[in-house]
């Protein structure tokens, strides 16, 4: 009984052994800078699954609060929040159709002004991309 026990402990150990974050490096929030009505709380950089030799594309998933401040009340739209560069370069955010995007899940109701919600959007951007967070309203 003794030796069955611990044969189950260890595959249990195992098992959670495989249940880790998707690769990725986190936590680097140098890479961008928050622009108005956001607050960066992580950043996940993946290299994407079409990615074709000499492509230096990455995947940006960025959990942020975005508080809306834009004067009305607004239903964000994930492909609202963009990322921009200092040459002016923007790369508009998504929630899908990538396998570094599977799971994530955004809010989807109306924001009153000032009132607040956590995001995860999605930005295919070029490798060590720095820029800016910010929502774009005006398209």
């Amino acid at each position: 009984m003794i030796r069955i026990v611990s044969f189950l402990s260890v595959l249990f150990v195992l098992a959670l052994g495989g249940c880790k974050e998707p690769p990725g490096q986190s936590g680097d929030l140098s890479l961008l800078r928050a622009g108005s009505d956001v607050v960066i709380k992580g950043i996940q950089t993946y290299q994407p699954q079409d990615a074709v030799a000499g492509s230096n594309d990455v995947w940006y998933v960025v959990t942020f609060t975005f508080t809306n401040n834009q004067g009305m009340t607004l239903a964000p739209r994930i492909n609202h929040f963009v990322v921009q560069d200092d040459q002016n370069r923007r790369y508009l955010g998504t929630d899908s159709g990538s396998a570094a995007l599977v799971g994530i899940s955004n809010y989807d109701g109306v924001l009153k002004v000032g009132e607040a919600h956590d995001y995860t959007v999605g930005f295919r951007v070029p490798q060590d991309f720095r820029g800016v967070l910010f929502y774009d309203n005006s398209f």
